[in-house]
């Protein structure tokens, strides 16, 4: 008798610990649909070719920065002072957060989506995924 009672509380056990397994796997992994969404807010990042300057300042007016494979591409963008959008494409299949350092900005990205932020820019600001802190940029104001 004494020995079934060890083996139930093994057993009892065994299962606790694949219950906890199976939480954490399913918080890191997400099986959402890829729709895509876009909204708009306050904050940004991106890089691509200015969408009008005139003349002066080597950054742009507008950038394209998509998550990848846990990772920010281009992970350095140069943008002009002043109002910059951003369209930051989340191509995981998992969640991730556009975030300024300075904490003046946080934009969920849920998988699939593709959000523009909008942010009034007067100084270089780095970037991180709340989620993950290895992913990382920088925004760099011209």
């Amino acid at each position: 008798m004494e020995r079934e009672e060890r083996n139930v509380r093994r057993l009892h056990g065994i299962v606790l610990a694949l219950a906890a397994l199976a939480l954490v796997t399913a918080a890191c992994t997400s099986n959402s649909s890829t729709s895509s969404s876009t909204s708009t807010s306050t904050a940004t990042s991106t890089a691509s070719t200015p969408e009008s300057t005139g003349g002066g300042g080597g950054g742009a007016a507008s950038a394209e920065i998509e998550a990848e494979d846990f990772a920010f591409s281009p992970d350095s963008v140069d943008v002009s002072a002043g109002s910059v959008t951003l369209k930051v494409s989340n191509k995981d299949s998992t969640e991730h957060t556009f975030t300024l350092d300075d904490g003046s900005s946080n934009t969920n990205l849920p998988a699939g989506s593709t959000e523009t932020i909008t942010l009034d820019l007067t100084e270089t600001v780095g970037w991180h995924c709340t989620i993950h802190p290895s992913m990382t940029g920088t925004l760099n104001v011209a």
